[in-house]
């Protein structure tokens, strides 16, 4: 089969690479659609995965093969699936209590989990969730980044009435911003550089969307809350938006860190000393895999706006040069391995 693979350079080469062989509990999928994420992004951008690697984690597809124990599904079932999957072999996984995995989950892309560049994916079936009859497969491919979002609100101390702010606008910040609107009908402010995100921010029901370029971020938040944000959520995953995300905050408030950045990064603890506030990372939500699925099923989390291009396997290296650059402000953009 065809994947596109990352190379020593850090580029991506379209290659022939082996087909794996479901067994026990596993099952291959033609994939559909693959989103291409921003940690994978920042992560071949940072150096730190290996050559060879098949990214992709955000994955929707078509059952064309299952192995022996699958059960609750056939050949041919339209399915998404978790960004990573049990080794399938420990005690706890051997007992079907997969979330006890002691082997590790491995998230497609790293490790030995190939991931969705690719024309087939081999995955489990704990991790599959059947898409909707009336559900397109593009928005299936959202199931998993929705995950990040509704996580990242409900692990927080946000309550009713609460004032947020929403540092970035590309997908996991609109996702995190229409999870804060299912919870809140507060004010939301989001942070975003480019004019098109803020446009879509807006779109989507943020209350007023800041270039941080052309607006004093600080002063303009202060004016409107008062102290500051109750939450904010840095959802950028940019060098020094952790340090803002905490000038943004009120005393004793809290930031959330769903946004992945590969580099190191500096802030002012005496900042975050004299604000007393938290701050708290936010990564998964498995557990919310289905309820994800049935917010974008219900409509109440739009994503088919966010779809700003859908590409094959051989422009993955280009976009991978110029996704979230100043050229390329495009919000989200799915890769179809089969055309």
């Amino acid at each position: 089969m065809r994947a596109a693979v990352l190379q020593k350079d850090g580029r991506f080469a379209v290659e022939e690479v082996e087909r794996a062989a479901p067994s026990g509990h596993q099952a291959v999928l033609r994939v559909k659609y693959c989103g291409i994420c921003g940690s994978d992004l920042h992560a071949v951008r940072a150096g730190s995965l290996e050559p060879g690697a098949i990214l992709g984690h955000e994955i929707t597809g078509e059952i064309v093969e299952l192995g022996p124990e699958v059960e609750g599904f056939e050949v041919g079932d339209r399915v998404t699936t978790l960004s990573a999957l049990p080794c399938d072999a420990c005690a706890p996984c051997r007992e079907g209590r997969y979330r006890a995995c002691e082997g590790g989950w491995r998230v497609f892309g790293y490790a030995d989990a190939p991931g969705g560049y690719a024309e087939e994916l081999i995955t489990h079936a704990s991790v599959l969730e059947k898409v909707p009859e009336s559900m397109s497969d593009e928005t299936a491919a959202f199931n998993e980044p929705s995950i990040v979002g509704l996580h990242a609100v409900r692990a927080s101390r946000m309550r009713l009435g609460d004032r947020t702010v929403v540092i970035g606008a590309g997908p996991i910040g609109l996702l995190v911003l229409q999870s804060i609107l299912l919870a809140n009908d507060a004010p939301v402010y989001v942070v975003e550089p480019s004019a098109g995100r803020r446009a879509m921010a807006l779109e989507q029901g943020a209350t007023e969307a800041l270039d941080p370029f052309r607006n004093d971020v600080a002063a303009a938040i202060r004016e409107r809350t008062m102290v500051g944000a109750d939450v904010v959520f840095e959802c950028a995953g940019a060098k020094g938006t952790l340090q803002q995300a905490i000038d943004l905050v009120r005393p004793g408030g809290q930031v959330m860190v769903p946004g992945v950045n590969m580099e190191p990064d500096e802030i002012q603890p005496g900042t975050l000393l004299m604000k007393e506030c938290e701050i708290r990372g936010s990564l998964g939500g498995g557990d919310l895999f289905r309820a994800a699925l049935d917010y974008l099923a219900g409509g109440q989390i739009q994503v088919e706006s966010m779809v700003s291009r859908v590409i094959g396997l051989e422009e993955v290296d280009e976009m991978f040069q110029s996704l979230g650059t100043a050229e390329n402000d495009a919000i989200k953009v799915l890769v179809a391995p089969n055309g």
